[in-house]
């Protein structure tokens, strides 16, 4: 499963929403989570991916592309 797979999942769960209209030019703006859900959402990355989310990285994201690049950088 690619990483981009793996995050939209994550997004979904979290969100309780549908997989679909999530892509890589996805604004983060438009995901609809509100300050839990993306700490949530980052624990689930945290752990799917092995990884520590940078947060002060994390706010200069404008997209879902922006967040999978940082994790495939990150790994």
């Amino acid at each position: 499963m690619s990483t981009l797979e793996q995050l939209i999942k994550i997004i979904a769960k979290v969100t309780r929403s549908g997989e679909q209209g999530i892509a890589m030019d996805t604004a983060l703006k438009d995901i609809k989570a509100d300050s839990l859900h993306w700490v949530q959402i980052i624990i689930g990355v945290e752990t799917a991916f092995d990884i520590e989310v940078d947060i002060d990285k994390m706010r200069a994201f404008t997209t879902i592309g922006d967040f999978v690049s940082y994790i495939d950088d990150s790994r």
